[in-house]
């Protein structure tokens, strides 16, 4: 088993091995400290049935089941993304073939779950690719004194803002249920990493409504402006996707976002969202 940087960035490639043979012993803890030092772990060239998703899942943490249930797969921790149509005419999954801004899944919530995989089973030949933004890079890029400004600064997330910023045409029946079950949180624009020290910024577009203290319109540049900063080139990996690509990522630690494709272009991916060792991962905190 061999890691290196894929195609040059921040994240990490696992190469030469076979995730149907769960990891254990020294390769399993391998894995899981570059998961914790890159935030995003890209392999290749996989054969995966539902259940060893699930294994793999659990080497990482505690697969946790979805609140999208119309989106579930054979198992309650995985759900399907996709395009595709059964023979009922029903969709397959959720999210179609539209494109996603920049953000990081569940920082509405005051305790995301902030693992997550993707895993391609089948992908579209055009468009359709996934970037992801080191959350670690932009903040140790950051100058000195804007790392003065923002590392007390408390931001508030609202799932109002995300749920009218994110479309998703086939949960249009459950989001006002969810919209009131989910009042907005604070986490802080900065979290450390308690296993290493190290800094991560946090921020989420659409979904970050104000900081505290401070004034919309000040608040709204800082936001625009450290966005700007976070997805950088130097900071970005973009991930074009084949059949048997597994992509894993921390939320706490990057934002990604996905390209639109072609509706003639068949997608078909499975997900699951994964709780994390809070002593080894930033699990964004409410702040006080």
């Amino acid at each position: 088993m061999d890691f290196v940087s894929a195609d040059g960035s921040f994240a990490c490639e696992v190469k030469n091995t076979a995730l149907w043979e769960t990891p254990t012993g020294d390769d399993a803890q391998a894995i899981r400290e570059a998961y914790r030092e890159h935030g995003v772990l890209v392999f290749r060239r996989q054969s995966l049935s539902e259940r060893e998703l699930l294994d793999f899942g659990r080497l990482i943490g505690n697969p946790s089941i979805y609140a999208e249930t119309h989106w579930l797969s054979t198992y309650d921790e995985v759900i399907i993304l996709s395009n595709m149509r059964g023979q009922d005419g029903e969709p397959l999954g959720g999210l179609a073939n539209k494109g996603l801004t920049w953000h990081t899944d569940q920082s509405y919530y005051a305790e995301p779950v902030t693992g997550c995989f993707l895993y391609g089973v089948e992908v579209p030949a055009n468009g359709g690719g996934t970037r992801w933004a080191s959350l670690y890079r932009a903040y140790e890029t950051l100058s000195d004194s804007m790392k003065n400004t923002i590392d007390a600064l408390v931001g508030t997330f609202s799932y109002r803002a995300r749920a009218g910023t994110v479309t998703k045409e086939d949960d249009n029946h459950d989001r006002a249920r969810r919209i009131g079950e989910t009042p907005d949180v604070k986490h802080p624009l900065v979290n450390v990493n308690p296993a290493t020290g190290r800094k991560a910024l946090y921020i989420d577009p659409g979904t970050v409504v104000g900081i505290e203290g401070m004034p919309q319109d000040e608040a709204d540049s800082l936001l625009d402006e450290l966005l700007a900063h976070t997805v950088r080139p130097e900071n970005v990996y973009e991930h074009d996707w084949r059949t048997g690509d597994l992509v894993l990522w921390d939320n706490a630690v990057a934002l990604h976002a996905r390209d639109a494709f072609p509706n003639e272009e068949n997608r078909l991916v499975k997900r699951m969202i994964i709780k994390l060792d809070p002593a080894q991962h930033i699990i964004p905190p409410v702040a006080a």
